[in-house]
């Protein structure tokens, strides 16, 4: 084994390193003790360590010193070496004060005698570099100075040791007095060891609290340097070069000389002075750097963060300034030294050395520069050392300068410039001068520049533009001498203590010279003038700036020479991205103009460097950058502006396509440049324009002769068009509907002309990839030939870059589903798989695995993709790919998105029992990268799914065949990797499938696979696969240690009670506990108590109570499973655990928890606050969430238990008391649980248990039996003893569980056994009235769940058979012995009129027992037995209040002189929030009417004192009833009465309620004003309404607080002033305006955290949003006011039952007679106005708006269609709305249809003609959007929604009535007296059963949808008022045959009407 090329030695050092850092890292106890041994084994290698401390004499410590105490005496061994290096590596990662205490100790010992340690000669010594002292040295040292920063207890003794180091190295080299042979021994390595304490000083920085340690070193450090060491050094060094290498003595360190010589680190003087000098540098740039930020890292100064900063520290202490004194003393001494020996240096010594002295150099005048900043030193002085540092000459007096040292000066000389601006003009005097003068590289130039700019920033404009015209004029084409310009500056005279040296410095000369001999020296001393320009604006970074040099440089363009012009390009290329996008635009436009010319010049090398200067922007620039897509579309425009032609489909000569097509291949690079590479993340963008200019450019390439075969696409080309073709979007949009048909017809870069040869060529490719005859081929019309060829072209490039995923994308289109061009397209889909195919087989590499697994993956999210036609063409390409590369599949990307894909698609299919009318249309796996897009069609859900399914098989199967062994463990692995807790309870697809996968046997396991069936069963492995998967399970988490078991177990038990102990304290103070915590503590507990019953007993307890103590969905499902798991495999702790649970179950009941909490009863529909706002089903979903997520933990635990009862029923009497009394606590307390809809699951849940302890136990006792069955009967009942409900939302999966749950409890009830006493007791009565109230329940969810089939319903009569008896009057009495509310709730299921009438007496004979239910009033308050209930009135005083409508009709004139119900009446008025009555104040001021008493009065007086909303609507309200006409000439009989009340109210007003009132009706008077002053307009045009509006609208002021009459809740904050629009009157001016709206809303949000549950957050915030408002004149509002008042009603009705309909009751306030306020719909459209706009249809506008059919957004559009056209259907049919054309029909732009205007409603009809029979408008068109027929899924979905409607309304009818019933005489004209609530009462056809509701539902739909006299109303309409029809005349029903002839007969009578 070469051990990858690492010797034995160097393995062995790594290991030990990583270790040492892991076991430093970890906090666990092991970890611990590991690296305490780790530290120990210094001991064991023969180091001094002991268990005493170091500084003991003990015996070994004298045995390793040899008893001088000294550590050098003995050699450190190789394993010494190894563990003292990862020890010292680790410090830094320690997070124990205990071990870094003794790691210092340690380190600190060894560091002490470094200098001259001896080593025992190995492989690890030897490959210590440069040698073992330094190397040694360096790590201990900063292994010292990272356990002093991280620990600051241990700061000082960390100081101590290098203190202690210096000082020993101090005195060693003092006592070296001569070079001798001898002293070699002692010299160098204490040189070495010196160096690497030095270097490891420079990078850890020591720390900013170390002054004392600074100057301590630095003392010391000095001494040394000052002493004779250095020239003893030398001489040795000079000793040892002259000595042959031979000599055995000096052979090892001639090794180390040739070392440190070929490190650029000559040993030597100067190679420990420059340490020396680093080191006083890195202290003094401490110094400066105090408060600014970190030291800069390696190879980064002081200065480098000064010049990003700009600022830096101003003070320093005592200690710190006498260090930096002799910081600056050493620098003066180098400086001074190195100025002495300028011949020798260069004369004499070698080039590293002399590299080495200017270092040196540098290093000492960023020292002085530190102190002259805190004024140690003269910045004169320095300025001129500067000086003479520029000015230094050779013996020839040639310059001599370091390019390191001169990138130094200008640092310093910029940093100086913070405080002296006259040094930055000298700085920018001095730079041109050195750059013409000098070969600097572009490092040096680039420091430059940046110094340059700093200080240009600190100097004025006009000396910065003085500076870029300098250096600009040196680009002359004469190469002599240029002015240069002087920069003066304001304070350049006078600067304290300076001006001498200033003055020097800045008169050094005002003339260039270039010093030039040749030609090709000026010419790069230009490109260095252009580069330095380029990046001194880079770096300052201002437009103005930017856009002046890049006019300077381009005007310098052909003035100076060839070479020069190109220098400029290549500088404007990075000019460009530093001005406004106008600069570079203006760039990008030269290099178009120079490159055409270049072309046509033929100059080769201007085109290359235009194309170089196009690649360096495009390397640049990064996607962020704002000029990435600008400079992206100027590429592709280029290439799509080539070849432009004016006549289309023209011949061109070859020549001209030949050229063009060079030009393109220019941009093409560029592109290539810009572009990601094929590894890299591919670009994409949103931006339209991008799209279609890639797509142009691709088919401009192909009319210029680029084909697969083409010369253009081959070497060198081939690599960049495949990284343009990785990166091009598809020739077709995704989003589009027929994008390709669009582009063959208006795209003009199709139809551009080319060559016949290329035309030729393009055929040829076309034939040779499609399986097509030459004859089809020449038969394609131009442009399509051209898109077929770039669809090749590009699919093929791409497949070649490795993606042969993306043509399947051009299936979208519709074009290309079928006919000729999708076969063609096909061609070309077979074409790019042949390709990818033949490019990736034969590969091994990892590159080749991996993009054929990720093709894979996007090719597999294909299959499914919602669009047929790709998902069959996707099918097939993976079909291809799988069975050519089985192994394909196994790959964790590639198979997991399989398995995954299995479970999202399940899912989506169960979308349809989890929320049928809402399908989702994205679904998203972020374990496998998925985002879904699919269908909201179920029948294509399911078929995709049964053949992915069908196809995962073979495909795995294939994949199983080859790497059997492979595949199993990656199915091992998707299992093993899913989350357990989430998946609980769920069926998960994937992991079935993976399981049944895992157990199949390969066919290449011939001994398996040749096992024959038995008995008629297949052989397979699941066994063995499930056997692996459970050990990777239990030993994935297992850890070793060295403790006994019993100890251990301590250990872990003290641990996991200690956490649980913490966790349930948390609880008990309310403080939050993570899910994720929260399991693993309960995990741990649980698995504990398996392993270890003896100690489990205390934790059980913990187990249970914690999961109780938060009572959460997520909590109980965790402690079920984890419950489970303890009882199967610890049976002793079984009682113990069952006994925790059934604590913790009763504690959840008698403290109200979960189902027996009612905080989440829905208040009922009446009782509840009224909306005027859309319905919103996020909302209704929200509330209801919250809810299932509180009820879910009882129905865990009742699971759990019912589970566990049946498998353990026989084991133990004990048990059985504990279920039973569990039960019997669930049972007494069933009366007081919720009675939310969603709770009916659980409380039958806990019924059923109950019954399957009666029957199938028989441990109780006869009495107790008996008292168990009539408690689990009683408590059964309380269900039903309240409203009916029906299912709630479109869960049809909880329907159909609770469906058969309550069949199963019918079932079971109906066996119960009744006999002897338990009949005397009733029992058996009691169990047929349970039996009824279930068979009545399980019918009416039958027909909810199937409400057009009624499937469910016709299987009932096999379980349920017809019943010998019917509800009946014995059965009303039963139930009032059990509970009186049963009986009214009895008589309301079954109603019968029998049942009434009994149920009535019932109450008269006792009415007390009654008095808590409202709904039982209407019994008490019959007409037909008034007489006989009079004297129970009294309990009225006490009856529980009814709903507002209620009380608001008893003080109808039937009741209206019975002072009781009077009082009653009142008191259940007021008991409501005034919130709630506020929505009937049209019925309250209609009350007045029969006021004889005063209550409507005084209530009305009382509340409007109360709230002023109230108060203001009450007086509008009572103003628009005032009159009976709209010209106020009719006062209305109860005028007298409405105008007291009004008075005494506003009279009643005082204070801000007063200022309120004034404020308001001020505001709003003035609003509505503009009406008048719009009269004299009348006659005039809409622009001059328009204006006058405008005008009046801007006069009005907006107050504080005031609102709109239609929007109460928001006060208006602005008004648009341009917002005034006139509309439609012949004789009034109603007018719209736009106002801003604030108000408080309700919000909510999910919260979803991976791995917990999600946290449902409901919020209060202000908004502020625009409305419009129409102000209307001249007709009555009233009207429309009640039809959205009973809209608002029935759209809680929907949301009561979780209907997914849709209804947007706007606001309409009538406020004066024929005056009021329409809050208009926003983002809506009338049909009307879609016909004016010539759109064709219905259908048609959804596809122009939402997109194709196939899009998700046209199918979110048509959902939102059917849910809205339902709820307006059934509403119109139930009011009666009529007038219902185009005009009044509107549809908003999420495609909800809304109705509005409803001036035609109950019994009133346009013209009185009834002509509109249809139940309801249902039109052609309106089909057509649902799919065309009624044998759609959206049909479907219409004709169900709109029965469900209809069957939530039927019980509130009564409560709809009575909201009309008081407004009968309000002489609205809709209203025909009694007759008119006899109609709407039968409308609702109470008379039938749910079925045949269902069934009429059903029947007016098909009416309506058959209907011709709604057609010939809409041509009707057409006719007299010019509204557009919706179809033509001729248009009908695919499903219904009329003749033209009659309906021509209905328009012509209707016409002449």
């Amino acid at each position: 084994m070469d051990n990858f090329g690492l010797s034995r030695a160097t393995l062995r050092s790594i290991a030990l390193d990583k270790l040492a850092r892991f076991t430093a890292e970890c906090s666990s106890p092991v970890a611990k003790d590991d690296y305490g041994k780790l530290c120990m084994s210094l001991d064991d290698s023969g180091a001094l360590f002991t268990e005493a401390s170091p500084k003991m004499n003990g015996s070994k410590l004298v045995a390793r010193t040899n008893g001088n105490g000294h550590l050098h005496s003995v050699p450190i061994a190789t394993k010494e070496v190894e563990v003292l290096l990862a020890l010292a590596s680790s410090a830094k990662y320690l997070k124990d004060v205990t071990h870094a205490s003794r790691l210092l100790e340690q380190l600190g010992l060894y560091l002490r005698d470094s200098h001259h340690q001896k080593f025992v000669p190995g492989a690890v010594v030897r490959e210590l570099q440069p040698s073992p002292w330094e190397a040694v040295t360096y790590n201990l040292t900063l292994a010292i100075i990272d356990i002093g920063k991280s620990f600051s207890e241990l700061h000082d003794l960390a100081g101590n040791y290098l203190n202690s180091y210096i000082d020993t190295v101090k005195r060693a080299s003092s006592t070296i007095t001569a070079a001798t042979p001898e002293s070699l021994q002692l010299i160098f390595p204490l040189a070495f060891s010196l160096q690497g304490f030095l270097s490891a000083i420079c990078l850890r920085s020591l720390y900013n609290e170390s002054s004392e340690l600074q100057y301590n070193l630095l003392s010391s450090a000095n001494d040394i340097m000052s002493g004779g060491f250095l020239t003893c050094l030398e001489e040795q060094v000079s000793f040892l070069r002259n000595s042959p290498d031979v000599v055995p003595a000096n052979r090892a360190w001639h090794i180390y000389r040739n070392r440190y010589r070929a490190l650029g680190r000559p040993v030597g003087s100067a190679s420990v002075r420059y340490y020396f000098v680093e080191t006083a540098r890195n202290i003094a740039g401490l110094y400066i750097l105090s408060g600014v930020g970190k030291y800069p890292v390696e190879k980064e100064s002081f200065l480098d963060i000064m010049l990003r900063n700009g600022k830096a520290a101003t003070t320093i202490n005592d200690v710190q300034r006498k260090s930096l004194e002799i910081c600056r003393d050493i620098a003066v001494y180098e400086i001074e030294s190195s100025e002495e020996g300028n011949d020798y240096i260069s004369t004499i010594i070698s080039g590293k050395q002399r590299r080495l002295n200017f270092a040196i150099k540098a290093s000492a005048l960023e020292i002085l520069c530190v102190a002259s900043h805190f004024d140690l030193y003269d910045i004169g002085d320095l300025m001129q050392t500067v000086e003479d540092s520029l000015n230094t000459t050779d013996n020839e007096q040639k310059p001599i300068i370091d390019e390191g040292l001169l990138s130094k000066i200008f640092k310093i000389m910029a940093f100086l410039c913070i405080e002296e601006s006259n040094i930055g003009a000298s700085l920018t005097r001095i730079f041109p001068r050195l750059l013409v003068n000098q070969n600097l590289s572009e490092e040096t130039i680039q420091t430059g520049t940046i110094c340059v700019s700093f200080a240009l920033k600190r100097l004025s404009e006009d000396a910065v533009i003085s500076t870029l015209y300098t250096m600009a004029n040196i680009l002359v084409s004469a190469p002599h001498e240029t002015e240069l310009t002087r920069v003066v500056t304001t304070n350049e005279i006078a600067v304290r203590r300076r001006s001498r040296s200033l003055e020097r410095v800045s008169s050094m000369g005002s003339r260039i010279f270039i010093n030039a001999e040749d030609r090709e020296e000026i010419d790069l001393i230009f490109e260095n003038v252009v580069y330095a320009l380029a990046k001194i604006v880079e770096e300052y970074n201002d437009n103005k700036i930017t856009a002046l040099t890049i006019s300077v440089l381009m005007q310098k363009i052909g003035r100076v020479n060839a070479f020069t012009d190109r220098c400029l390009l290549l500088g404007l290329s990075g000019l460009s991205l530093c001005g406004a996008e106008r600069d570079f635009k203006t760039v990008l436009k030269l290099y178009s103009r120079l490159n055409t010319e270049a072309l046509s010049n033929k100059d080769q090398e201007m085109v290359d460097t235009i194309l170089n200067a196009r690649l360096r922007i495009a390397k640049k620039l990064q996607r962020s950058d704002p000029f990435y897509d600008v400079y992206l579309m100027d590429l592709l425009d280029g290439i799509v502006s080539k070849g432009d032609v004016q006549e289309l489909e023209h011949h061109r000569p070859h020549s001209e396509i030949d050229s063009t097509a060079k030009e393109i291949s220019l941009l093409i690079t560029a592109l290539a440049g810009l572009l990601p590479s094929a590894d890299e993340l591919r670009y994409t963008t949103e931006d339209q324009a991008i799209v279609t200019a890639f797509r142009n450019a691709w088919f401009n390439m192909v009319v210029h002769g680029y084909s697969r075969n083409s010369d253009w696409t081959k070497k060198p080309f081939r690599a960049d068009l495949e990284i343009v073709a990785w990166n091009s979007p598809t020739l077709i949009a995704e989003s589009s509907s027929n994008q390709f048909e669009s582009d063959m017809e208006i795209n003009t870069v199709l139809r551009r002309g080319s060559s016949h040869r290329n035309l030729d060529e393009q055929r040829r490719q076309v034939l040779e990839a499609f399986d097509s005859s030459a004859l089809e081929v020449r038969s394609i019309p131009y442009p399509k030939l051209i898109f077929l060829s770039s669809a090749l072209l590009l699919e093929s490039l791409r497949a070649s870059a490795g993606d042969c995923s993306k043509v399947l994308l051009y299936f979208v289109d519709p074009s290309l589903k079928s006919g000729e061009t999708a076969k063609f397209m096909k061609g070309v889909t077979n074409e790019v798989i042949k390709i990818y195919l033949k490019k990736v087989q034969g590969k091994s590499d990892i590159a080749a695995s991996d993009s054929i697994s990720n093709q894979l993956h996007e090719l597999l999210i294909c299959c499914c993709h919602r669009i047929n036609s790709v998902s069959a063409v996707a099918f097939k390409c993976t079909e291809r790919l799988i069975e050519a590369i089985p192994s394909a599949l196994c790959n964790r990307e590639s198979l997991f998105t399989l398995l995954e894909l299995l479970t999202l698609l399940w899912n989506s299919c169960l979308d349809e029992d989890v929320d049928q009318y809402s399908p989702r249309s994205v679904f998203i796996s972020s374990k496998a990268k998925i985002r879904l897009e699919l269908s909201d069609s179920y029948a294509h859900r399911k078929a995709v799914l049964k053949y992915l399914h069908e196809r995962a098989v073979k495909w795995v199967q294939l994949a199983i065949d080859t790497t059997p062994l492979d595949m199993k463990g990656l199915l091992q692995s998707y299992l093993a990797e899913m989350d357990d807790f989430s998946a609980f309870g769920h069926v998960v697809l994937g992991r079935s499938f993976a399981v049944e996968m895992g157990g199949r046997i390969p066919y290449t396991d011939n001994k398996l696979a040749s096992i024959d069936r038995q008995a008629g069963m297949g052989t397979d492995t699941v066994s063995d696969f499930l056997t692996q998967y459970t050990w990777r399970q239990v030993y994935r988490r297992v850890e070793s240690s060295g403790v006994s078991d019993t100890v251990r177990q301590l250990q872990d038990f003290l641990e996991i009670r200690n956490s649980l102990l913490d966790i349930r304290d948390r609880l008990h103070k309310k403080k939050f506990v993570p899910i994720a915590e929260l399991r693993e503590g309960l995990l741990r507990a649980a698995a504990f108590c398996v392993a270890n019953k003896v100690r489990a007993s205390e934790l059980v307890h913990f187990l249970v109570h914690i999961p109780f103590s938060i009572f959460t969905k997520q909590s109980i499902k965790l402690g079920v499973s984890l419950w489970l798991w303890v009882l199967n495999e610890a049976t002793d702790l079984q009682s113990r655990i069952l006994s925790e649970i059934a604590l913790g179950f009763e504690w959840s009941i008698r403290y109200h928890e979960g189902i027996y909490s009612k905080s989440h009863d829905l208040i009922p529909v009446l009782n509840g606050k009224m909306e005027y706002a859309p319905s919103s089903k996020e909302e209704i979903m929200h509330d209801a969430r919250i809810a299932g997520n509180s009820f879910a933990p009882h129905l865990y635990i009742v699971d759990m238990l019912s589970s566990h009862f049946q498998s353990s029923k026989f084991e133990s009497r004990h048990l059985f008391e504990v279920f039973e009394r569990s039960l019997r606590v669930a049972l007494m307390n069933m009366g007081d649980a919720s009675s939310h809809p969603l709770v009916r699951e659980n409380r039958f849940n806990i019924i059923l248990f109950a019954l399957r302890l009666l029957e199938g136990h028989k441990a109780l006792s006869s009495q107790r039996s008996t008292y168990f069955k009539s408690l689990t009967l009683t408590a059964a009942l309380t269900w039903f003893a309240r409203p009916p409900i029906y299912p709630f939302s479109g869960n049809r999966l909880k329907l159909k569980s609770e469906f058969r749950l309550l069949i199963e409890v019918y079932q079971l009830v109906k066996r119960l056994t009744v006999q002897g006493l338990e009949k005397e007791l009733f029992l058996d009565v009691k169990q047929e009235l349970l039996l009824q109230f279930l068979e009545n329940e399980i019918y009416a969810i039958s027909i909810w769940l199937e409400p057009l089939q009624f499937i469910p319903y016709r299987q009932l009569k096999t379980i349920i058979p017809k019943r010998s008896f019917e509800p009946s009057t014995e059965m009303v009495i039963v139930a009032w012995q059990v509970d009186p509310a049963l009986a009214v709730y009895y008589a309301k299921r079954f109603k019968l009129a029998e049942l009434d009438m009994q149920l009535r007496q019932l109450i008269i004979a006792d009415t007390s027992k009654i008095a808590h239910i409202p709904d039982a009033l209407q019994y008490l308050l019959d007409r037909r037995v008034m007489d006989t209930s009079a004297p129970q009135l009294k309990y009225l005083l006490f009856w529980a209040p009814v709903c507002p409508i209620e009380a608001i009709n008893l003080f109808m004139p039937d009741f209206s002189k019975n002072s009781l119900i009077l009082q009653y009446a009142m008191r259940a008025l007021e008991s409501h929030n005034v919130d709630v009555t506020f929505f009937y104040v049209p019925q309250i001021v209609q009350m007045l009417r029969h006021d004889q008493l005063g209550y409507i009065e005084q209530y009305i007086l009382e509340t409007g004192k109360l709230d002023q909303l109230f108060a203001h609507q009450i007086i509008w309200n009572m103003r628009a009833n005032a009159y009976k006409d709209e010209d106020m000439k009719v006062p209305d009989p109860l005028k007298p009465t409405l105008d007291r009340v009004m008075d005494t109210l506003i009279d009643s007003f005082d204070g801000d309620d007063r200022d309120f009132y004034n404020r308001e009706f001020e505001f709003f008077k003035e609003v509505t004003s503009i009406s008048g002053k719009l009269k004299p307009y009348i006659k005039k045009t809409k622009a001059e309404k328009k204006i006058k509006i405008d005008e009046e609208i801007r006069k009005i002021k907006v107050a504080q607080n005031v609102y709109l009459p239609s929007n109460p809740d928001g006060s208006v904050v602005a008004i648009d002033r341009k917002s005034g629009r006139p509309l439609q009157s012949h004789a009034k001016a109603p007018f719209m305006a736009t106002f801003k709206i604030k108000k408080t809303v309700k919000a909510s949000s999910t919260v979803r955290i991976e791995g917990e549950e999600d946290t449902e957050n409901t919020f209060v915030e202000t908004v502020e949003k625009w409305l419009s408002a129409i102000f209307k004149v001249g007709d009555d509002c009233r009207q429309d006011m009640l039809a959205l008042q009973l809209m608002a009603l029935f759209r809680n009705i929907f949301n009561a039952s979780g209907l997914d309909l849709y209804l947007f009751p706007y606001r309409v306030i009538a406020t004066d007679p024929g005056c009021g306020v329409i809050d208009v719909m926003p983002n809506s459209i009338s049909r009307d106005m879609l016909g004016r706009e010539a759109v064709n249809g219905l259908y048609e506008y959804f596809i122009s708006k939402h997109g194709s059919e196939d899009s998700i957004k046209f199918q979110q559009a048509r959902n939102n269609f059917v849910q809205s056209m339902a709820a307006y259907s059934v509403i119109s049919y139930l009011l009666q709305f009529k007038d219902r054309h185009n005009g009044n029909i509107m549809y908003d732009d999420q495609g909800h249809v809304l109705h509005v205007d409803f001036g035609f409603c109950f019994d009133i009809v346009p013209g009185g003609v009834k002509f509109e029979a249809a139940p309801f408008k249902l039109t052609h068109e309106m089909v057509q959007v649902m799919g065309g027929s009624s044998d759609t899924q959206a049909y479907h979905w219409f004709e169900e929604l709109c029965i469900k409607a209809f069957l939530a309304c039927r019980p509130y009818a009564e409560n709809i009535i009575q909201c009309v019933y008081p407004m009968l005489e309000s002489g609205l004209p809709c209203f025909k007296g009694e007759t008119t609530v006899k109609k709407l009462r039968d409308r609702f056809a109470l008379d039938k059963s749910d079925k045949d509701a269902a069934v009429y539902m059903r029947g007016l739909i098909k009416k309506s949808a058959e209907s011709i006299y709604t057609k010939g109303y809409d041509e009707f309409q057409r006719m007299t008022n010019g509204i557009p029809v919706s179809y033509s005349v001729g248009s009908f029903s695919p499903t219904v045959m009329h003749t033209n002839s009659s309906l021509t007969v209905l328009v012509e009578y209707c016409y002449r009407y």
